[in-house]
């Protein structure tokens, strides 16, 4: 019998399995961070100062933000390094590469926010911060780029679905232990197609999905709608 012959065949008409949350969720962080960071960049670039209502809102943000992403850091340290690790004797350069760039990564968020801050609510000019914050924007952009293609990629290649739920469930614990997941969940969520943001909801206990679709979700988007607020359609009534 030929390799052919025992080859799987594909089901005409079959659709692919749908992919493990915790390897939608992994990237996701990144790329809806930087949807955040490059908000902010927009922010800076414009030259205005900014009411103070919405500075501090703005502020108590990006701190959120900060916290999540380094706490998604620790759980790709502690979780998919260490399966990687298992999965692939090879990864090891990899690993020690990412590991140095979160370092950096820590430092150079450090100083956008702290510069980020001042321009918020300190009253200085936004020229003052623009500088470090694209400068951070274009590194982390950077890693999370090389994140995905060197990391996740891997990942997807040689994770089983149980790798990939623990895997998820260990973002979702690490951000619940700081008290972020009623601000993390909904904000995940919005980068997720229907399907998607199912399997996820579905996953969590019947009052924690209740909790979210009657207080998370209402909340998240009140607070958006402060943070940014959207301009009205050129010739539409103020």
């Amino acid at each position: 019998m030929t390799d052919d012959e025992t080859a799987p065949r594909e089901t005409p008409g079959a659709q692919p399995a749908p992919e493990p949350a915790g390897a939608v969720f992994t990237p996701l962080v990144n790329r809806r961070y930087l949807r955040e960071l490059a908000r902010y960049r927009m922010l800076l670039s414009g030259g205005e100062q900014v009411p103070g209502e919405r500075a501090a809102v703005l502020v108590r943000w990006w701190e959120t933000l900060d916290e999540v992403v380094a706490a998604h850091h620790r759980a790709m340290v502690e979780v998919v390094w260490a399966l990687l690790r298992e999965r692939d004797p090879e990864a090891g350069t990899v690993v020690a590469t990412m590991n140095t760039r979160y370092e950096l990564l820590g430092a150079a968020r450090a100083e956008a926010g702290a510069a980020l801050t001042g321009f918020l609510l300190g009253g200085a000019p936004p020229s003052s911060a623009r500088l470090a914050f694209i400068r951070y924007h274009e590194e982390m952009s950077a890693t999370a780029f090389w994140e995905e293609r060197e990391i996740i990629s891997r990942a997807r290649r040689l994770f089983t679905a149980a790798d990939w739920q623990r895997v998820e469930s260990y973002v979702l614990a690490v951000q619940a232990a700081g008290d972020r997941l009623e601000q993390v969940l909904p904000w995940l969520c919005e980068g997720l197609s229907s399907d998607q943001a199912a399997r996820v909801l579905e996953a969590l206990p019947p009052f924690l999905r209740e909790t979210y679709l009657v207080v998370w979700l209402p909340a998240h988007r009140q607070f958006t709608s402060r943070a940014w607020p959207r301009r009205p359609a050129p010739g539409s009534p103020a």
